[in-house]
């Protein structure tokens, strides 16, 4: 008696594999979208870092944060497009999710923002926009962080997202 060998695979076999697939890719997804929104989160508040570095050098070459010793305003080295602190990415390393500006309190005060861009992948991101002031003090602006998605109170959030 010469047995028939069975070839391929059976519709319930197919079944279980694209099941566990769909699985894994549940899980997967999710956690990937919030690596990556985690780095670029990481990447603005770097910018930020860095052109709160750029204010305090160019506050001691002009003696104030506002403008320069010849009256150009420093919304033209921050924030103007083009300029090294205008996005996050900078220009040149990526698609921009964040936009950065600055804004001046007289001549000793000044606030730095990262907005998200609202066609851009982190429009919809838990942790809001970033601020950072003339003392160092890092926030969340209150009106854009979502307490929804993360659970937490502003100040938490505020620890959990400036990581």
């Amino acid at each position: 008696m010469i047995r028939n060998k069975q070839l391929g695979f059976t519709l319930i076999e197919l079944m279980i594999v694209v099941a566990v697939i769909g699985i894994l890719a549940a899980i997967a997804m999710p956690n990937y979208t919030e690596y990556v929104q985690r780095g670029r989160r990481q990447q603005a508040q770097t910018q930020l870092i860095q052109a709160q570095q750029f204010m305090e050098r160019f506050y001691s070459e002009n003696y104030r944060y506002d403008q320069n010793a010849s009256g150009t305003a420093i919304s033209n080295f921050i924030g103007a497009s083009g300029t090294r602190f205008s996005t996050s990415p900078p220009a040149g390393e990526g698609t921009a999710v964040f936009n950065i500006t600055v804004a001046t309190t007289g001549r000793d005060q000044y606030t730095l923002t990262a907005t998200r861009i609202a066609t851009a992948s982190m429009a919809a991101d838990r942790c809001g926009d970033f601020t950072m002031d003339y003392l160092g003090r890092k926030s969340i602006v209150a009106s854009t962080w979502s307490t929804t998605k993360s659970g937490a109170t502003l100040a938490e959030a505020i620890l959990s997202c400036w990581k």
